[in-house]
């Protein structure tokens, strides 16, 4: 019994510490008054890299959509990075002002494609760098944001990715958690004076800095490229800054097989990572900035609709037992409920205001199954 209440304790003590983190920077994101990034007369050079893998669906409209970005057309160029793509799409392009990359390989990756295509592009003929998953279409006044925002100093910026399709509830909880990732890790951060996470898609970097970063990592074969690169410029003292109005739609995940297979990447990739900071590379955890321990701390964390769903579960287990055995308040059972409504007082205040009561509700009907599509991808992360 002693040992059952030690892991018991162990568990509770996981639990809370979870969501203090996701209630601290909840809470101080409704606080931050955003810097605004205006028009500037002086431009930057931006290229916008797009790859494409096996994207023919979407990646023709993503082309004629970023081609077409209100930037002045002198100073902006888009690279579809072609990977296995179908004559047609790639014929589709020929009347559209964008330049097409070909790239074949045996395994194909992300990093791959952006590497390849960055040692085709000279260091002095862009000064940004921004990148697009081949579904994204930037909103107005993507690109002057990220001008603006480089003409002040910065060397990483991270725009506010949000759902461009809602029609089914998967998709909803989707974007549902986008949007409280964006207010949590990124908006939180952001107003405390810490860095914001990176998403994969609708970033910007300094293009000869992300370009040497590249050549001198070796991660062709990581799926997670924008982590490697994020990780070394935090060592280096640079930070990552959010522009909450500067939307870039996704395409959000419409069926729960496909959002399983899709988190359980993400799962293993952050169980790689925990594993790295805490330990194979504790010293470097420890050793290095705020910024950089911060982000080792996420890897740490329970993903928000396991850490909504157990905490629900334990809290509902305690208020029946002592319903039915009509047992006296308990410390324990009082403290479940407590790590249970913070929970929810954390992720609702994220999502005030981004998606409606009735997206809400339509999302809630499917929440069980994402539950277990979770507990699924948790146990198939390698």
């Amino acid at each position: 019994m002693i040992i059952v209440q030690i892991i018991l304790w162990v568990f509770f003590i996981y639990l809370a510490l979870n969501v203090l983190y996701l209630l601290l920077f909840a809470t101080a994101g409704l606080f931050r008054k955003p810097p605004a990034y205006n028009d500037l007369p002086e431009k930057k050079k931006i290229a916008v890299l797009i790859p494409a893998y096996k994207e023919d669906g979407v990646i023709v409209e993503t082309a004629k959509a970023a081609a077409s970005h209100s930037y002045p057309a002198d100073y902006f160029d888009v690279f579809i990075i072609a990977d296995q793509l179908k004559n047609d799409t790639l014929e589709a392009f020929a009347a559209l002002p964008v330049r097409v990359i070909q790239v074949s390989f045996a395994q194909s990756t992300k990093a791959k494609s952006i590497k390849y295509t960055l040692q085709q592009i000279p260091d002095q003929d862009y000064d940004i760098l921004m990148i697009l998953d081949a579904d994204n279409i930037m909103g107005k006044g993507c690109l002057e944001k990220i001008n603006s925002a480089f003409q002040k100093g910065l060397h990483m910026v991270q725009l506010h990715r949000t759902a461009k399709n809602k029609n089914t509830s998967t998709a909803i909880l989707d974007a549902a958690s986008e949007e409280i990732n964006n207010h949590i890790f990124r908006q939180g951060h952001r107003a405390l004076g810490i860095s914001s996470a990176l998403i994969g898609s609708g970033m910007a970097f300094d293009f000869a800095q992300f370009k040497r970063l590249m050549l001198e990592t070796d991660i062709e074969n990581n799926p997670g490229e924008d982590r490697e690169i994020y990780l070394e410029m935090l060592r280096q003292g640079y930070v990552c800054e959010y522009i909450d109005d500067a939307l870039v739609y996704d395409e959000k995940v419409q069926s729960g097989q496909v959002l399983e297979k899709q988190r359980t990447r993400w799962l293993s990739a952050q169980l790689q990572y925990a594993v790295r900071f805490w330990i194979k590379e504790p010293l470097k955890t420890f050793s290095s900035n705020i910024h950089y321990f911060d982000y080792a701390l996420q890897t740490l964390l329970l993903p928000r609709v396991m850490l909504l769903g157990v905490t629900l579960f334990i809290a509902v287990i305690s208020i029946l037992i002592y319903l039915m055995f009509r047992l006296s308040l308990s410390p324990d059972m009082v403290g479940w409920i407590i790590i249970f409504a913070g929970c929810i007082f954390s992720l609702g205040i994220s999502l005030y205001k981004r998606i409606s009561l009735a997206e809400f509700g339509k999302a809630m009907i499917g929440l069980p199954a994402i539950f277990i599509s979770f507990v699924k991808a948790l146990s198939r992360s390698r």
